[in-house]
């Protein structure tokens, strides 16, 4: 960006002084701006209505360019933040601000910045142009333009500043990885020495430190241990979904993580009027999915065997507020946006019933041939914009002899398609459940688990798999 020196020499003092007047500048901010990289948006800024118009004939058939103009200087000063254009068209002769002090307005601000410039000129003037190209213009065209040359030349400029945005995203998508690979490599580089703490002061035998001095010196040097090694401890803390079979033998479980960590899970608590199960999806996956479920998991102990809720519905409640808490997300300074999307069910086989509640997380059930859904409450849990006094609602349902109950993340349904690249859908899912329900259910999970396998084919998986079913 110039700076006032160089403004100033190509510029009156007059002329300085209503430039920088009109300009927010604000050197600590650093948004960038928005910009739809999928089209063109084109500014035009120019006091004359008829050319105005002759640019909007000229890109009118352009399926892929927006277009914007502007007679009032000052107006397109203020919207150009919303429109987010791709490339700016500036007029040199302005009644209201002159063209040369727009150049430099656009170049001073953050968000217009690098947004390519190409002013318009009724006529080839050397001296103007070279007092554009030093204020930052990219480009110059005489008015009014070619409509050949003036579609090539924003077609030209658009896409190298989209080119340049998606880079400068992709480096910032990389750095953020690479912060959060570094952060959990610290993390397990102090296990490692308390490890190395302990066993020197039992004073193993020397085979053992020595073999757990390898594992260290590998943690250390390959990162793919380190998250291997998150996966042992993540898997130790969580509850094991396996134990849903000591009081509910008819049942199965699919937990299948996008990496090597993951951010869903199942949860089982059992009483003795009773038991909990529940399906719980965190934010993302792989490391951060990982940390978050460390957080939902102590919240629902917490919450079901020290605070005694056994209502799903207030376990809902009482997990967004601790997650939303815990992480500070009730306070204007929080950094992180984190949460979960959770179904919960409380059975009770003596009475017969099963009460749900569900956070943007549904529960299917099957009976008499037919797969009823019931859609949990259109809030996810802990976010930022969590409302904490929203009641969630629960659903009781009598179990009958040959009811089955269904809860999934939503990485199964939203599995694309190796052929056509589309979701695999709720109602695939749910058709597939009703005509399998009546299979025992180790059948059903392998029939889901070939059907999901199929249907992603070479594809990767869009995020992590968690399907928990059961059934009297």
């Amino acid at each position: 960006m110039l700076n006032s020196l160089n403004i100033s020499s190509i510029l009156s003092d007059a002329d300085y002084k209503t430039v920088t007047d009109d300009l927010d500048m604000n050197p600590d901010r650093e948004e960038l701006p928005v910009v739809n990289l999928s089209r063109i948006t084109v500014l035009l800024v120019d006091d004359q209505e008829f050319i105005g118009k002759i640019v909007g004939r000229m890109l009118e058939p352009e399926q892929d360019i927006d277009f914007h103009y502007f007679q009032s200087a000052r107006e397109a000063l203020k919207k150009v933040n919303v429109i987010s254009p791709t490339v700016i068209l500036q007029d040199l002769v302005m009644p209201e601000i002159d063209g040369l002090h727009m150049v430099y307005y656009f170049r001073a601000k953050k968000d217009t910045q690098q947004t390519p410039l190409i002013v318009l000129s009724a006529h080839e003037d050397p001296k103007i142009k070279a007092e554009a190209f030093a204020l930052g213009a990219n480009d110059y065209m005489v008015k009014p333009p070619d409509k050949l040359e003036l579609i090539a030349r924003i077609r030209y400029h658009s896409q190298a500043y989209i080119n340049l945005l998606q880079r400068n995203e992709a480096y910032r998508r990389v750095e953020e990885r690479t912060e959060e690979l570094r952060h959990t490599n610290e993390q397990l580089r102090e296990q490692i020495a308390q490890r190395k703490r302990i066993e020197e002061a039992l004073r193993t035998s020397k085979k053992k430190v020595e073999r757990e001095r390898e594992a260290a010196e590998t943690a250390n040097t390959k990162i793919m241990d380190s998250i291997r090694y998150a996966k042992m401890i993540q898997g130790s803390l969580l509850p094991n979904p396996e134990n849903i079979r000591s009081f509910i033998p008819n049942s199965f479980s699919i937990w299948l993580p996008r990496d090597i960590v993951g951010g869903d899970f199942i949860f089982t608590d059992y009483f003795e009027d009773g038991f909990i199960v529940s399906v719980i999806d965190c934010t993302g996956h792989g490391v951060p999915g990982a940390f978050m479920t460390m957080i939902a998991a102590f919240g629902l102990r917490k919450i079901i065997r020290d605070e005694g809720w056994h209502d799903p519905a207030q376990i809902l409640r009482r997990l967004s507020f601790l997650v939303k808490t815990t992480l500070q997300q009730d306070t204007d300074y929080a950094l992180s946006d984190d949460g979960l999307d959770a179904a919960i069910c409380f059975v009770k086989p003596a009475e017969k019933t099963l009460t749900y509640a569900g956070a943007k997380m549904p529960l299917i059930y099957t009976h008499e041939g037919e797969a009823e859904m019931i859609r949990g409450d259109g809030k996810s849990i802990g976010y930022k914009k969590s409302d904490l006094k929203f009641n969630f609602t629960s659903h009781s349902i009598t179990i009958e002899t040959g009811m089955a109950f269904y809860m999934f993340s939503d990485g199964y349904t939203d599995q694309l398609g190796e052929e056509n690249e589309r979701r695999f859908g709720t109602r695939r899912f749910r058709d597939l459940i009703r005509d399998n329900a009546h299979l025992p259910f180790e059948e059903q999970r392998e029939i889901l688990l070939k059907a999901f396998n199929d249907y992603k084919g070479a594809n990767e998986m869009q995020d992590d798999v968690t399907v928990l079913g059961f059934g009297f």
